[in-house]
């Protein structure tokens, strides 16, 4: 049931985005993509029945698993940081990013379970490439924000679901549709640590060549099984 919720948001998707793809830049369609799906997570929001505890300066999510992202997304905030922001604000992010790299390399894979690495975009509770943000953050949103608390508290153990039924199905459907039709195209759709893919942006103008004719785009940052997903 919860698969053929989310085709009802992937496939109509996927219509769009293959035509974009076929006619636009790949940062086109991205932004192009991005815009439908607020569109269907702002609708989804509006008429469930579940009010959700979300607001500014709450940035659990933002501190409790190492954010992940598609190639197309990394380019994407590469992009936004590279136009809007300064270059001492570009030292502080990308210093950031190297700890968070730094730390998961230090660490076991037993205690990377524990790591709360905080988003190297994050400046005081707030996100600093807010509208260029990967799908996995526009996706989170939930029902609950003390259950967000004990699980950025206490990782093992285990809270119940706080998502929004309705919303989770929309963003999780919307944002594979956007992948599988880049997918399609033959390009890289790896989960990569944001903090990793994006240093490698930055320092290796290749790794966006690799990206457009069909390679692995980043050939240090990690990858994970995580995807696109919401609640807390």
């Amino acid at each position: 049931m919860s698969e053929e919720r989310m085709l009802e948001h992937a496939l109509p998707e996927l219509a769009e985005a293959r035509g974009d793809l076929q006619k636009l830049t790949m940062r086109e369609s991205v932004v192009r993509f991005y815009a439908r799906h607020e569109a269907r997570l702002n609708n989804a929001v509006q008429t469930s029945s579940q009010a959700l505890a979300c607001e500014a300066g709450c940035s659990y999510c933002c501190r409790q698993f190492e954010v992940v992202a598609h190639p197309f997304e990394v380019f994407e905030v590469q992009a936004y940081v590279t136009k809007h922001f300064t270059p001492e604000q570009l030292r502080s992010v990308m210093e950031r990013a190297t700890r968070n790299v730094n730390e998961r390399k230090a660490a076991t894979e037993a205690d990377r379970l524990t790591l709360r690495p905080t988003c190297p975009f994050l400046v005081n509770h707030s996100c600093s490439v807010y509208a260029a943000r990967p799908s996995v953050c526009r996706n989170y949103h939930s029902t609950d924000k003390d259950n967000c608390q004990k699980a950025f508290e206490d990782p093992f153990s285990t809270w119940p679901n706080t998502y929004a039924d309705e919303v989770f199905h929309t963003a999780m459907g919307s944002a594979a549709g956007f992948k599988k039709a880049v997918e399609e195209l033959g390009l890289d759709t790896r989960a990569y640590h944001l903090s990793a893919a994006f240093l490698e942006a930055m320092r290796s103008p290749d790794s966006a060549k690799r990206f457009k004719s069909g390679k692995r785009a980043f050939l240090k940052a990690t990858t994970s099984s995580f995807e696109e997903g919401s609640g807390s």
